[in-house]
């Protein structure tokens, strides 16, 4: 009885000394000593010690200050703000680690932070009336300048009501601790959020070292923390392959993290940010965490390359990402689900082996694996040929209404995927600036995955890329040393003697693979020889030039094969140059895949509008047979993937006869010894026109050019005519 009587009577003489006699100092023992006691005292008195309430004025604290935001006037006690602003000014601003013994060793310190951390335990939290008390975080610091450098924790503390630590980035916590190093938030088993009561837990200027054996530096537990906030700390070779710098544990809503630097230099590779909603057994897994903002923050490992940690982990909706840096990350950015609507802005990566920018979806599947509404724009990415940007956590993530813009990726992987998404049904991106060089859009997949160019000025027409329309039936034999027109669009030569050629229907699961490619043109090699080449023409060549362009094609082979990829500008008959980037030469194999070759068509003096743009694809190894489709271009440094099918087999027929025509011709009941046709408006019968006879057998007759179509001569007069008429459109030959 008598420690309580004398407990008692201090705590009554402090609080009558701070009613009486605002304007003399109390000593910081004195002080600290009683509210250690004086709970009770504190919360009917009211007094908070908050940087919330009570900013760093330099107003004196006066009988004026009375009756000021919530007090009453007369002689009784000061407002909140003026009460609040008393007892900073009494402890010179914000209580410090030191003042409860803090000295650098571990012992020490140790004690130290459990004291400071009682302290704060010990001011009431949601007792007065509302948006009055509750949820104000109570200032204390670790960053008076005369204290220690360093300050070594062997146990962890929590902080059961909000909390403001005020630190300096000269003054280091090393933790050496097993468990967390500090709890934020009670952990009672609360399953909805104490709105305004548990808001605001704040971390300024801390520096964080050490946690080689801990379990998680920071972690807010379930339902508390709301509109934390993480400001301008280093969390400098913190934490282990198992731990995480900070964690939020399940429906922490509208944390902030800003400003801090991460920093790792060993071959662990450490973790910074999680906010999976994994606490409490995983009872709130997928539920989402919501609006996590992670803006400013900077990230490097440079350990050993290739073996860094997680940058953060959420699944957060509408997670803002902005302006942060992750060097050599393992993954930089990880969006389990929901993660509905997160955005990813102006950030900058690099990437090296088995490392990836962002990753979709949880390592593990979850019942729910939908990864929606992701926006990622304004992204430069180092991926030293080695790295990835974007790819899936678990082979049953499904990414809907990804939306890219702005994304340059520096030095990536030739033939590898901007989008690495897994081969399933229902999904879509949208699309539209981005750099990337040697590289498609998307993997090859049965399950198509949609494109939309959101500008839709991306695409560059290609007619007949894909095979849909032949005037010229599915067999071809190939002469030896003379080009030969196979199919519209698409020719051929060499030097060996027996080689055909074929359109063929693919099958289901290839149509799919191939974006919609109806058919393939089979090349099959005969006799011996040195060469052999398919070429396909794209005409306007004037679309192409003073920039960038990328075509993509699929091409397979009987037996593993090389093929020499070459983009051509034929200005003219006379002039065809290449305008390949480098010289590409890709391994084939007996499945379909991409490949994705970039270009840059300058201008010429010989350009007009009769250029043409020559595909050249050079076959120099001896598999039986090769087979090439999806020809498509898109005017920009990335392989967009656009389908096949954009036009019908009409349509693409017109279109093809705009450049070439070949038309059954059938007269009957009079005698013709000439005949003029006329041609689509850009077609050129020059002397390689040619009718051919079928009733009667005449041998075939060259066409003669005038304004707007053909004369034929036919030498004698001739009834019931019929024959094939081809306006060819070599213009020029090579």
């Amino acid at each position: 009885m008598g420690e309580q009587e004398d407990s008692k009577e201090l705590a009554e003489g402090t609080a009558a000394e701070l009613r009486g006699n605002l304007m003399k100092p109390i000593s910081r023992r004195k002080l600290l000593a009683s509210l250690s006691l004086a709970g009770a005292v504190i919360a009917a008195e009211g007094l908070i010690l908050s940087s919330a309430f009570a900013s760093a004025k330099e107003e004196s604290v006066t009988d004026a200050t009375y009756g000021k935001r919530g007090g009453g006037g007369g002689g009784g006690l000061p407002g909140l703000t003026s009460r609040v602003e008393a007892l900073e000014a009494c402890c010179d601003g914000q209580v410090q680690l030191v003042d409860f013994g803090a000295d650098g060793t571990v012992t020490a310190d140790t004690a130290a932070l459990a004291s400071l951390a009682a302290y704060v335990n010990g001011f009431p939290n949601g007792t007065a009336p509302f948006f009055t008390v509750d949820g104000l975080p109570v200032r204390v610091g670790i960053n008076r300048a005369s204290a220690p450098m360093k300050y070594t924790i062997s146990t962890g503390v929590q902080f059961t009501r909000p909390v403001e630590l005020m630190g300096s980035l000269s003054k280091v916590l090393d933790y050496t601790g097993t468990g967390a190093m500090l709890t934020m938030g009670p952990d009672d088993g609360r399953t909805s959020g104490n709105l305004f009561r548990d808001d605001h837990y704040i971390m300024e200027g801390l520096h964080f070292t050490g946690g080689k054996q801990m379990t998680v530096g920071i972690t807010f537990t379930p339902f508390t923390g709301f509109m934390a906030r993480i400001k301008d700390c280093v969390f400098n070779m913190f934490g282990n392959p198992n731990s995480w710098a900070i964690d939020f544990q399940a429906q922490n809503w509208w944390p902030e993290i800003t400003g801090c630097r991460w920093e790792t230099y060993d071959t662990q590779s450490k973790n910074f940010v999680k906010a999976i909603d994994d606490g409490r057994g995983g009872a709130y897994r997928g539920s989402g965490n919501s609006r996590l903002s992670f803006v400013d923050n900077k990230g490097k490992w440079h350990g050993e390359i290739g073996n860094g940690g997680i940058g953060i982990y959420t699944n957060a909706v509408k997670t803002l990402i902005s302006r942060c840096d992750f060097e050599n990350a393992g993954t930089g950015i990880q969006l389990g689900y929901p993660s509905l609507k997160t955005e990813v802005e102006n950030c900058y990566f690099e990437q090296y082996t088995g490392s990836v920018s962002i990753r979709l979806g949880d390592d593990t599947a979850q019942p729910n694996n939908s990864i929606n509404l992701i926006s990622i724009r304004g992204i430069f990415c180092n991926l030293h040929q080695a790295g990835k940007f974007l790819d899936t956590g678990n082979a049953n993530v499904i990414a809907s209404g990804l939306d890219v813009d702005g994304v340059t990726l520096s030095a990536g992987q030739e033939q590898s995927p901007v989008l690495n998404l897994n081969d399933l049904p229902g999904q879509y991106v949208r699309v539209r600036n981005i750099v990337a060089s040697y590289q498609p859009l998307l993997p090859v997949t049965t399950n198509p995955i949609k494109v939309i160019d959101v500008d839709g000025v991306l695409n560059k027409s290609v007619i007949n890329g894909a095979l849909a329309a032949s005037q010229f039936g599915d067999n071809y034999t190939v002469p030896a040393i003379a080009l030969k027109q196979l199919t519209d669009m698409w020719f051929a030569v060499t030097d060996f003697p027996s080689c055909t050629a074929s359109r063929v229907k693919l099958d289901h699961t290839d149509y799919l693979r191939t974006r919609f490619s109806p058919y393939a043109l089979k090349f099959n090699q005969g006799g011996t020889g040195t060469y052999k080449a398919v070429f396909f023409m794209v005409p306007n060549l004037c679309d192409m030039v003073g920039h960038v362009n990328t075509l993509q094609v699929f091409a397979r082979s009987s037996s593993a094969a090389n093929l020499r990829i070459v983009p051509k500008a034929a200005y003219n008959a006379a002039t065809i140059v290449s305008v390949a980037n480098k010289n590409e030469t890709v391994l084939l194999t007996s499945e379909f895949q991409e490949f994705t070759i970039p270009f840059f068509v300058p201008d010429h003096e010989n350009l007009n509008q009769d250029s043409w743009f020559i595909l050249e694809l050079n076959m120099p190894d001896s598999a039986d047979w090769y087979e090439f489709t999806g020809v498509r271009i898109n005017q920009a440094d990335f392989g967009l993937c656009h389908s096949n099918n954009t036009m019908t087999e009409g349509e693409t027929l017109a279109a093809v006869r705009q450049y070439f025509e070949r038309r059954s011709v059938v007269l009957s009941g009079n005698s013709f010894s000439k005949m003029t046709l006329d041609m689509a408006s850009k077609a050129r019968a020059l002397t390689s026109a040619v009718m051919t006879f079928t009733s009667p057998a005449i041998s075939p007759i060259n066409g003669v050019e005038v304004q707007g179509g053909a004369v034929f001569n036919l030498g004698t007069a001739h009834t019931d005519v019929e024959a094939v008429v081809d306006f060819d459109t070599r213009a020029f030959y090579f």
